[in-house]
């Protein structure tokens, strides 16, 4: 024991004696908790002629940092964004705008397309047509016992969600006279048939996708639905203001814009989807808050939401009013609005988020409440915690 006592102490020793070696700046153990500054940027990754490159986005935004400031050691990490507010919720969802409704489960297409061979397999409902590449597939004509003189038929297309490794399943129905040859050409309605059968379908199979939980299965061939597109883009251009792109149906996307504003740090009290307009105020404290209980102007201990409150006071009216054009500012988001500019500049607060079709695409741009853009760097920040809570 005395042997054992000694050598420790004569270990504890050396360690002290030789300290000046193993800590410090130039120690072994040294402080590198700055180290993540001094981090190059990489090339981006070169792919062989004749493969072509997946579209990816980022999830996590870099923020641009000035050399200057890492050498006086004042740059401080940015709090992160907060989680999804839609991260957590069911596996399975139905989904509804005006008389549309359609499924939309956490998983990539290439995973639900075999589990909704499953489930037509099961129901005793046979394939027409199963085209992977179009995501869609047909039933043959089926009849229901409670119509003898029509026969039916349905059609799933299946598509990528807006949020990454999300699908959509959109059912129609389409009903014929019993009479009608099998082999005549179908034209499938813009709406179904009968939202009653619509929704049936919708129904049995939401609850078979909900059950099967394992998701193991995948299909090589369904790879390819979507065909590598993107419905929702976060775009940076050089040089230029930031703005998200919505490969969505113009009532869809103003659908989606509408409930991400209303969601995480966000708070919306004004809109004019004529004018493509929503005014809004932003704050991450409401990110720690559950509005279940507090409403709107409460979060955590209580404490009044005093940003909602005043912005609560404010009419489109006024905001309209409040902005102020600049000649020859690209985009020209407020051309030909009744109202602009005609008051007085004033310190309203919160953010306009300006919507606007174009043939391709709907575009959303965030603006201050005098119609300026912001910097760069705000600006992505603000359309990324949109972008996040997009459904």
């Amino acid at each position: 024991m005395t042997r054992l006592t000694a050598g420790a102490a004569l270990c504890i020793a050396g360690l002290t004696l030789s300290g000046c070696g193993v800590f410090g700046e130039n120690g072994y153990f040294r402080d590198r908790g700055n180290d993540y500054q001094l981090a190059n940027s990489l090339p981006p990754l070169q792919l062989p002629e004749g493969v072509e490159a997946k579209s990816q986005e980022e999830l996590y935004e870099i923020p641009q940092v000035g050399s200057a400031d890492l050498e006086r050691g004042e740059f401080e990490v940015p709090r992160p964004q907060a989680l999804a507010v839609n991260a957590g919720l069911e596996r399975v969802k139905i989904q509804k705008l005006g008389n549309r409704r359609w499924v939309l489960v956490s998983q990539p297409p290439e995973e639900v397309w075999p589990q909704l061979h499953y489930f037509l397999r099961t129901s005793g409902l046979q394939l027409e047509r199963s085209d992977a590449n179009a995501g869609v597939m047909e039933t043959t004509w089926l009849q229901f016992k409670d119509a003898p003189d029509t026969k039916d038929k349905y059609r799933l297309r299946v598509e990528s969600g807006v949020q990454p490794d999300t699908t959509e399943i959109h059912v129609r129905h389409l009903s014929a006279p019993a009479e009608m040859p099998a082999s005549a050409a179908v034209t499938w309605p813009e709406l179904s048939s009968s939202p009653e059968r619509e929704g049936w379908m919708i129904d049995e199979m939401s609850s078979v996708l909900a059950a099967d939980v394992t998701g193991a299965a995948a299909s090589l061939v369904a790879q390819a639905i979507g065909g590598g597109s993107v419905k929702v883009q976060l775009n940076e251009p050089a040089g230029g203001e930031p703005f998200i792109t919505l490969a969505l149906s113009k009532d869809r996307a103003w659908a989606t814009v509408a409930h991400a504003l209303n969601s995480g740090a966000y708070r919306m009290h004004e809109e004019d989807s004529g004018l493509g307009i929503l005014y809004v105020t932003y704050d991450e404290d409401r990110e720690l808050s559950s509005d279940d209980e507090g409403g709107w102007f409460s979060w955590g201990g209580g404490e009044e939401d005093t940003l909602a409150r005043e912005a609560e006071q404010v009419t489109m009216q006024q905001l309209l009013a409040n902005i102020r054009v600049k000649a020859g500012s690209e985009p020209a988001l407020f051309e030909n609005i009744p109202g602009i500019g005609s008051g007085p500049a004033a310190d309203i607060p919160g953010y306009l988020v300006v919507v606007r079709n174009t043939p391709d695409v709907v575009e959303v741009r965030i603006r201050n409440t005098q119609g300026e853009p912001l910097t760069r760097a705000k600006a992505s920040e603000l359309l990324m915690a949109i972008r996040q809570n997009l459904i």
